[in-house]
């Protein structure tokens, strides 16, 4: 026991030196097993995210119809709750798909901006911004603000944040499957028929 004391304060740094170092913060493009169980697991992290950002609005979109100020009051107070852990869950997504981006071929974000789409990990913050910046106003004895009020998140929720993250998702399980060339037996996302 003494001699491993004396040898680790005879050579310190001995693994940690500024080479040591240096090969462990290289950004590599990951081999193709890391990439498909990162995919994987974002693409799990994503559904569920999608799965309950879509039943807070769906349960307010049964509520907006209502004549009561405090039933539809206390919805849109429920959602904002249930968002309140969102963003930071999408910047988890973001963080996770950031080192995937340096494989080949990886799918971009949405062509909406001028220079043209974006990487993955920069639309997922985009999301974790726009549901932070979201200020959902519940407090208000006003119906028809209220309606308003709901119309609004429903719409910022559902139609723009939710159906990006829908669209990404289908995007990397495609990559996955085209691209990685692994045959997933299931549909993500796949749109019911009524």
């Amino acid at each position: 026991m003494a001699l491993i004391f004396f040898i680790s304060l005879s050579f310190p740094g001995f693994a940690n030196t500024s080479d040591f170092s240096s090969l462990h913060r290289e950004v590599g493009v990951p081999t193709k097993d890391v990439i498909l169980k990162k995919l994987l697991y974002v693409c799990g992290l994503m559904n569920g995210a999608y799965l309950g950002m879509n039943d807070l609005v769906a349960a307010l979109n049964m509520k907006k119809n209502s004549s009561d100020p405090k039933v539809l009051s206390a919805q849109l107070f429920a959602v904002k709750i249930g968002l309140e852990d969102k963003p930071r869950m999408m910047r988890y997504i973001s963080k996770e798909i950031r080192p995937c981006e340096n494989y080949p071929n990886f799918p971009l974000g949405f062509p909406d901006s001028p220079e043209g789409p974006e990487p993955i990990s920069v639309e997922f913050e985009k999301i974790a911004d726009s549901l932070e910046n979201l200020n959902i106003c519940f407090q208000s004895n006003d119906i028809e603000f209220l309606k308003k009020e709901a119309n609004r998140v429903t719409f910022t929720v559902f139609w723009t944040e939710c159906e990006k993250i829908r669209a990404i998702c289908f995007d990397l399980i495609n990559f996955v499957r085209v691209n990685l060339k692994e045959d997933i037996p299931f549909e993500a996302y796949q749109r019911h028929s009524r």
